[in-house]
């Protein structure tokens, strides 16, 4: 797969690489956050092992928050074995896998459609967008820009195919494809983006019957793409991180969440502000979220059917607009809610790759525009850069809440006050910062949004039980007794209720 690069490309390249570097160096400084950084890396006992020969096989098979990644596994490894546990190296290797990811859409997107300053610019909106900082300041996300990575090479491969031919480049896309799927599974729609590219800008399909006969190219992509989908959902089952998906559940929350959810990422996609590591699920009680409105709802479906029918008006003269509607609705369905994994209702992970589309067909209409109001150059490059420039500052500002988690979590806590999950996480900081008080502040504030939280009830007993006074003993009992009633297998409140009952206190194996 070869693509040229001239002289004038590689300054692109290298003022993207500018760029990213601008708004991320500072995250060398960072430390890891304790939302999910431990379960990856700093309390994974095989991460710790570094690329030690006996840790390889664990790896490969290792399920990590529910999920089996094990390219990231052992990316995580490679980290230790270069950086041991010092936060600033694997936050340096998040920075530079997301210049490359941003290399790789600014040549797919040229080699595609053979335009080099719109793809340019859909790079450097890539590069500095607010919603993709989460991705790259936070080390558990590696996975998501190790599977942007290989995506897009895939896509990179796929393009050449299709512009070139040559059956050895398609194998090469499904190879990308299988080691990014092992990555993250978010990869799975990659096959019908493919599909996508081939309407336009690849004019490749002409009739219905083309539709078949590139989707029979398809079958090749789709033999990964179905056996990791398989294993996620089976790793997310036994780790009961995905929710039973019934009619009514599907009614009356996952449904109308999804039409809130597309109509957020539309919204902050343009005006990304009060962005949060965590977003409660308005409709799950343990999220601590309050319902919307029937009107919010009605006009989120409202403002989504607005774009849809915007899209198919302009299908045939104006084909990026619907390339662009498209390739999100695709993108997200996956994570959109309809079968509903974890606590959130959307997160700005999951616009990492899914806002390329648009933000392909956001430059493509403002170059017709552009075209049809012969608008002079120079305004067109000025308010560009401004644009740019004032998403780089927030994404700049949005990278300086993920030093550690406090700041994380407090910044959180202003956009979501009510969260229980991040109430609780705050809880958990204040602990590691060896601020009891402040910890059990946090427990009880989860408990009084969601007071059958199990987590923050175990974590309060622990609390009282250890660092309490002799009359908190009582309530810790009462909340030992309470995890036990609905986790009877729970080793930490069996454990927990033994010695509380025998007057408490922090022992050497505790």
């Amino acid at each position: 797969m070869s693509v040229r690069v001239d002289r004038l490309d590689l300054a692109i390249v290298l003022a993207l690489g500018i760029a990213c570097s601008a708004i991320y160096a500072q995250t060398a400084s960072f430390d890891f956050v304790g939302y999910d950084d431990e379960a990856h890396v700093t309390l994974n006992a095989i991460t710790q092992q570094g690329l030690d020969p006996s840790a390889i096989g664990p790896a490969l098979r290792a399920t990590v928050a529910a999920n089996w990644h094990p390219v990231t596994q052992l990316s995580h490894m490679l980290d230790v074995e270069l950086f041991g546990l010092e936060a600033g190296g694997h936050h340096a290797i998040n920075v530079v896998l997301h210049v490359l990811v941003t290399l790789l859409v600014f040549l797919v997107v040229r080699e595609a459609t053979g335009a080099r300053w719109r793809s340019a610019l859909v790079a450097a909106l890539f590069a500095v967008h607010p919603l993709h900082v989460e991705v790259v300041a936070w080390v558990s996300q590696r996975k998501t820009l190790l599977c942007a990575v290989f995506g897009m090479a895939s896509m990179l491969a796929y393009v050449r195919f299709a512009r070139c031919g040559g059956v050895w480049r398609l194998v090469l896309s499904a190879g990308l494809l299988t080691v990014g799927l092992l990555a993250k599974s978010m990869l799975v729609t990659l096959p019908f983006l493919f599909i996508l590219l081939d309407y336009w800008p690849l004019g490749r399909i002409g009739s219905p019957r083309d539709v078949g006969l590139l989707a029979r190219e398809k079958l090749a992509l789709l033999a990964p793409v179905l056996v990791i989908a398989a294993v996620t959902i089976v790793a997310q089952h036994s780790a009961e991180a995905m929710a039973p998906l019934t009619f009514d559940r599907l009614m009356g929350a996952h449904l109308p969440n999804a039409v809130l959810g597309y109509a957020w990422y539309l919204e902050k996609a343009i005006w990304p502000v009060e962005l949060a590591v965590h977003y409660p699920h308005p409709y799950l009680p343990l999220a601590g979220g309050v319902a919307p409105s029937s009107i919010v709802i009605l006009g989120s479906a409202s403002l989504l059917s607005s774009v849809v029918i915007l899209a198919a008006i302009t299908v045939r003269r104006r084909p990026w607009i619907a390339f662009g509607v498209a390739w999100a609705a695709i993108a997200l369905l996956p994570v959109i809610g309809i079968v509903q994994v974890g606590t959130q209702a959307v997160a700005d992970r999951y616009a990492y790759l899914t806002l390329i589309g648009p933000f392909i067909a956001l430059v493509w209409e403002a170059n017709a525009l552009r075209e049809r109001l012969r608008v002079p150059t120079v305004v067109v490059v000025g308010m560009s850069v401004a644009l740019l420039g004032a998403y780089a500052l927030v994404a700049h500002r949005q990278a300086g809440y993920w030093q550690n988690s406090r700041a994380l979590y407090a910044r959180a806590l202003e956009i979501s006050p009510r969260d229980v999950t991040l109430l609780f996480n705050m809880g958990n900081a204040e602990i590691d910062a060896g601020r009891a008080v402040e910890a059990e502040a946090g427990y009880r504030a989860a408990l009084a949004v969601h007071p059958g939280h199990l987590p923050s009830q175990l974590n309060l007993a622990e609390l009282l039980r250890k660092h309490g006074q002799p009359s908190d003993l009582a309530e810790a009992v009462v909340l030992y007794r309470n995890v036990l009633r609905d986790r009877p297998g729970s080793f930490r409140a069996t454990r927990g209720l033994r010695k509380a009952l025998a007057g408490g206190g922090a022992d050497l194996d505790d």
